[in-house]
């Protein structure tokens, strides 16, 4: 890769901030050209006659890579655009200020141009492309820059020497102090190893034995592998095989490419254990997955290092791959003559995108399985298309740049490598897992969901428990309980989530697909596909907020966990609910049921909490799911703006109030009416003299028949008189205040 004489006169050496960049025509024509090579010592001869593999260094050596990364957006995103003669993008350049010890970095990002509504037949306005942003850093702050030689023809490191990953594994098992700090803690719930290993001592390519550790010593430390399993069969660890493989051993050949690559791997890092989840884990009807998948925290949590073969789609892609390492180097760019911003020195030129593109958004890190993989485990080894890349709680890096990302490219991975530094502190450590400086933990969470939920399961049964080791851990930090993807403390809050695009027409939960089916209530996130945004806690002291039947705070069903028990009086309440929207299940009768079932389901809770021992490292399990809401029941009607497309929610008497709606699902045309009710609520007051304002937040209902309703989505509301939130209620807006934010009236009912 370089730059071609274009780009280097028009946009570096421009005396301009910003100006047009090129047709498409022009990009294609100027992303990629002929030159010539050395295909001897002594010779040269022009490319097109080479061999392939002398034609992938051509294309190496003779791509620009602002033009080629552009002209490949076009042709994947809007190839229509290929017929258009105008510029289709505009550049911009400026320098990052200097803050602190900040690397002296230039900005270079391409926009969209704004287009014509038509040319031709063709409808331009729809088309977006994505921005593209290069960052420009002095080589002297990059180095030390690895050479053509030493990157090597292969990721493998059995060709290219693996001096880089050496070099990686022991700096940070010799002076990262704050890495593998629960096998620095030598405790023995640091030490914890997995039910099975495979153990690959001994000659290379032979038979390697299936172990299980609590008969067999493990004299060492232990790799694990994260891979996409895809589509094919293969080799696995059955009730048939166990007997096979413990005594004899997995046959090399039986072994996958996946599986013979990573072992390689682990042996050439000095390990002679490695965790496989198809080998360690007994698959099958009569298998042990059950038990095993919520161990998984504990065999990522203790690994000495996991292995991830990024892309690789299925069991047979192994982790190594060939390149040109003229390909993969960093664009290097000396200026002809010294100018204001570059001066005389020699800079490098790097993709912002290089973390997302090469590493998060490939065929391993699309699987939502993997996600709590890589947030657990200590430190990794990438093995991507054009090289490895290394992440560890100190230092995010790969081949090309091997000292770590620069600042400006690091937010995504520093983000993530600090909560991985946190989740790894041991159990009998003194100091709080939070620090002072630290994001809040909750502010982690809502992180960790939306960055799953855009992840894919391929059985939609395993969407809580692939997440459990995440949560797991910080249950047992926070002491709070968890249930469903949502944790009890501000209960009321979490129930608001967002579907962040609308675009199903069945809830997953309740669909009669296997694949996607899973038995979830619809009050949890994991009962939709798709990525979830949950919401910011409301405050620390809302001013209104709904309670449960018993006028406590929203709480789980939980099995095991104890409550203190409420008074008789108060958990049977009123004889029954207001009459504010009565239906025919509201019968004294039937809520008398109900309140004796819970009743006697919260009895049994405490009286055999002691018997009924229950794993904390299994996922928590629910005597019922139900959660029992006391709050304002209202019929509302959605309306869609036709310009934006966004939702709102109606409701008589508030003709011109804007409540954002977010449906779960695709409303029917006709089947716009819901009923909502407001969870929670601020009231905000700048000064004593004026009245205030209140803002907050709630669910969209369907009503299930006898007292029990369905999630359809949330809404949220800001900015409304105390006398429209009445309304919003559908109180009197003559109640006085204190009566208005009561949080022990309305209708108690259950969210299923």
């Amino acid at each position: 890769m370089q730059l071609c004489d274009f780009c280097v006169e028009h946009i570096l050496e421009s005396s301009k901030s910003w100006d047009y960049h090129k047709c498409y025509t022009c990009l294609k024509e100027d992303s990629e050209w002929s030159t010539l090579v050395e295909s001897s010592p002594g010779k040269v001869r022009f490319e097109g006659d080479v061999t392939k593999n002398v034609n992938e260094k051509k294309e190496a050596k003779s791509r620009c890579l602002f033009c080629w990364t552009l002209s490949q957006d076009v042709h994947n995103v809007a190839p229509e655009l290929e017929e258009h003669h105008k510029p289709i993008y505009r550049w911009s350049m400026r320098s990052l200020s200097t803050i602190r010890e900040s690397l002296e970095t230039v900005v270079i990002a391409f926009k969209q141009v704004p287009l014509i509504k038509k040319e031709g037949n063709i409808e331009l306005e729809q088309v977006t492309l994505p921005e593209r942003t290069f960052y420009l850093f002095p080589e002297k702050d990059l180095s030390p820059l690895p050479s053509i030689e030493k990157l090597g023809p292969s990721t493998d490191p059995a060709i290219n020497g693996g001096s880089q990953i050496k070099t990686w594994v022991e700096t940070c098992n010799e002076t990262h102090t704050g890495c593998m700090k629960r096998k620095k803690a030598n405790s023995a719930s640091a030490q914890a190893i997995p039910t099975r290993l495979l153990h690959i001592a001994g000659p290379p390519k032979s038979a390697f034995k299936v172990i299980e550790t609590a008969t067999t010593p493990v004299r060492g430390p232990y790799a694990s592998l994260s891979h996409c399993w895809g589509g094919d069969t293969f080799v696995e660890l059955r009730q048939k095989t166990k007997k096979q493989f413990m005594t004899d051993g997995v046959p090399w050949q039986m072994m996958t490419k996946n599986f013979q690559d990573a072992i390689e791997i682990a042996r050439f890092i000095g390990v002679e254990y490695i965790w496989i989840d198809s080998l360690c884990i007994i698959q099958g009807p009569d298998g042990d997955f059950s038990s095993e998948a919520s161990k998984m925290h504990q065999v990522y949590r203790n690994s000495y290092c996991n292995i991830a073969l990024v892309d690789s789609p299925n069991s047979k892609g192994g982790a190594f791959r060939s390149r040109n390492p003229n390909y993969v180097a960093p664009v290097r760019y000396v200026p002809k003559e010294e100018s204001a911003i570059f001066g005389h020195k020699p800079w490098g030129v790097i993709a912002g995108d290089l973390w997302d593109r090469e590493l998060l958004k490939t065929f391993l890190y699309v699987r939502g399985w993997v996600f709590q993989e890589r947030m657990l485990s200590p430190r990794i080894l990438h093995f991507a298309k054009n090289q490895v890349f290394w992440d560890c709680p100190s230092l995010s890096a790969c081949e090309t740049l091997p000292s770590g990302l620069p600042q400006p490219m690091d937010k995504t991975a520093r983000s993530e490598r600090h909560w991985r530094g946190r989740l790894q502190e041991p159990e009998e450590r003194t100091a709080p897992l939070v620090g002072p400086n630290d994001e809040p933990p909750y502010d982690f969470w809502r992180e960790a969901v939306q960055k799953y939920t855009t992840c894919n399961l391929t059985k939609g049964r395993d969407k809580l428990i692939a997440m459990w080791g995440i949560a797991k851990l910080m249950r047992d930090e926070f002491k709070c309980e968890y249930g469903h993807g949502l944790w009890e403390r501000n209960l009321e809050d979490q129930l608001a989530w967002r579907v962040a695009e609308c675009q199903l027409l069945e809830r997953p939960s309740e669909s009669k697909e296997e694949h996607i089916s899973r038995n979830i209530p619809s009050w949890s996130w994991a009962s939709m596909d798709g990525r979830i945004d949950v919401p910011d806690q409301l405050t620390d002291a809302p001013h209104y907020m709904v309670k449960d039947h018993f006028g406590a705070p929203l709480m789980f069903d939980l099995v095991g966990v104890r409550r203190a028990a409420a008074s008789r009086k108060s958990q049977l309440g009123e004889s029954q609910p207001p009459a504010q929207i009565r239906v025919m299940s509201d019968s004294v009768v039937e809520l008398q049921h109900r309140y004796k079932d819970l009743e006697r389901a919260r009895k049994e809770t405490n009286d055999h909490a002691h018997q009924d021992v229950i794993d904390r490292d299994a996922e928590p399990k629910f005597y019922h799911s139900s959660i029992a809401i006391q709050g304002h029941v209202c019929p509302g009607t959605l309306e869609q703006d036709s310009v934006s497309g966004s939702w709102f929610l109606r409701v008589d008497g508030l003709t011109d109030t804007v409540i954002a709606a977010f449906p779960d699902l695709v409303p029917r045309k006709h089947d716009l009416s819901r009923f909502y009710v407001v969870l929670s609520a601020k009231l905000f007051k700048p000064d004593h003299s004026r009245p205030g304002s209140v803002y907050g937040r709630g669910i969209l209902m369907k009503d299930a028949g006898k007292n029990h309703f369905h999630r359809t989505g949330a809404f949220s509301f800001r900015n409304l008189s105390l006398q429209e939130f009445a309304k919003l209620l559908m109180i009197d807006s003559q109640t006085p205040l204190s009566d208005m934010l009561k949080t022990n009236a309305g209708r108690k009912f259950w969210l299923d």
